[in-house]
């Protein structure tokens, strides 16, 4: 088939789950023998043939979401137009109406949306009545709408009266494997927006002295965007001294932090999915996950996890201590690898993407 993929922001310029996930799909459907074609925005326009993937980037001339969406919008609309594409598989509500668009003028054309958040009229409300009027023309027109979680479909049901289908984020089991070892001492890892609020390290670090008590040789990561400065001026003194800023990094250096951590966790609110916590999974680390939003569906307690309840350091402390202590189980590894495995991009979710792409789903 000769399929197109688009999403505003393009990987690695833009460092996010959506991102990454949207380049390894590109790169499976192309494995698989699909004609793919990639639109994004960047810093640097071009076009480019990257692992056989095509790559059509436009100017990225906006920061805020909302107004690089409407620009993208426009911009994709004309290439659409005139690819004469099989399926175009959208990330993004302005996106996606091209997409529509584009397909009522070549009818063959099959339109698949991502909705990479959770589908409710709050917060569309706040970027203006476009953003509703967009929300709602993809919902009754789009061929297939898709969810990154159970979560996020119960709520599409809930808000817009239409099912949808399981689109999550996926995991290359070939690249994200365990390290040969672990720490000698424990590791907690979070991986992933160290300053956003709903992320939750303010509460992890919170939950830091209880968890140094039980395990005096512990050690947090925070790995990631963002300077935490305030959050550790905030926190106890012995915190800062069991802390350690990794950054961003590199995006091939991944594996080895979540393979190397005892455990990896995401103490946040209001997840669609939990992308960080997939790649744990993959790479044989356990989790400590919330028991709120879509986060649970990630984690099976006292296999390859642990749940918490988000903005609680006393639970977070306990679940954390659950989750070290089932790093020290050998059979922890195989077990969070096995709940990754129907997640591969390649063996698992592409094949499934091209029966929606085909209309046999």
């Amino acid at each position: 088939m000769r399929l197109g993929v688009t999403n505003v922001f393009c990987w690695p310029e833009v460092r996010r789950g959506a991102e990454r996930m949207i380049f390894e799909l590109s790169r499976a459907l192309h494995a698989r023998g699909h004609d793919v074609t990639v639109y994004s925005c960047a810093r640097t326009p071009g076009r480019t043939v990257e692992g056989g993937v095509k790559w059509v980037r436009y100017r990225r001339r906006r920061e805020l979401v909302w107004e690089a969406s409407a620009d993208f919008g426009r911009l994709v609309l004309p290439e659409l137009l005139a690819s004469r594409l099989d399926a175009v598989h959208c990330h993004g509500l302005r996106d996606c109406v091209a997409a529509i668009r584009a397909s009522k003028v070549w009818h063959r054309q099959r339109t698949v949306f991502t909705d990479l958040g959770v589908p409710q009229i709050s917060g569309l409300d706040l970027m203006g009545p476009w953003a509703l009027r967009c929300e709602q023309y993809v919902v009754d027109q789009v061929d297939v709408y898709g969810g990154m979680s159970q979560h996020a479909l119960d709520a599409l049901a809930e808000t817009y009266g239409r099912q949808g289908v399981l689109t999550p984020g996926g995991i290359n089991l070939a690249e994200m494997v365990p390290a040969t070892s672990r720490t000698e001492h424990p590791v907690i890892l979070f991986s992933g927006a160290i300053t956003e609020p709903r992320k939750g390290v303010a509460s992890l670090l919170e939950a830091m002295p209880a968890i140094i008590k039980a395990e005096p040789r512990v050690e947090l990561w925070l790995s990631g965007p963002g300077d935490p400065s305030e959050l550790l001026a905030a926190a106890a003194p012995i915190v800062r001294d069991h802390t350690q800023l990794l950054g961003l990094g590199e995006a091939h250096d991944q594996a080895a932090r979540y393979g190397r951590a005892w455990t990896t966790i995401l103490p946040s609110m209001y997840d669609s999915f939990g992308q960080a916590l997939l790649e744990s999974l993959a790479c044989g680390t356990p989790l400590v996950g919330t028991t709120h939003a879509a986060v649970p569906e990630l984690v099976t307690p006292g296999v390859t996890g642990s749940l918490c309840t988000a903005g609680d350091p006393a639970s977070i402390a306990t679940a954390c201590l659950e989750s070290i202590a089932l790093a020290r189980l050998p059979e922890t590894a195989e077990a969070c690898r096995e709940f990754a495995r129907p997640y591969d991009w390649e063996t698992g979710l592409a094949p499934r993407y091209e029966r929606f792409y085909a209309g046999e789903e």
